[in-house]
């Protein structure tokens, strides 16, 4: 029962990362103030590779507990 929530929790950070991802690099004067406009959209990349990494990675593992039970 933990172990299922616990992917629906790593499942919705990874969209949540996504996400944030995709905003940051449509809207790059979001982060103004925080970072150069010139870096939002190195950021927003790395977030969005980041939130897709941890979506695969999660789903891998998740498939795998299944294949083994």
């Amino acid at each position: 029962m933990l172990e299922k929530g616990l992917h629906y929790f790593r499942m919705a950070m990874a969209v949540i990362y996504t996400a944030i991802g995709v905003f940051i690099l449509t809207k790059p004067n979001a982060l103004k103030g925080i970072i150069d406009e010139f870096y939002a959209p190195i950021v927003g990349a790395l977030i969005l590779v980041y939130g897709l990494y941890r979506g695969y990675k999660e789903y891998i593992v998740e498939s795998n507990k299944n294949k083994d039970a």
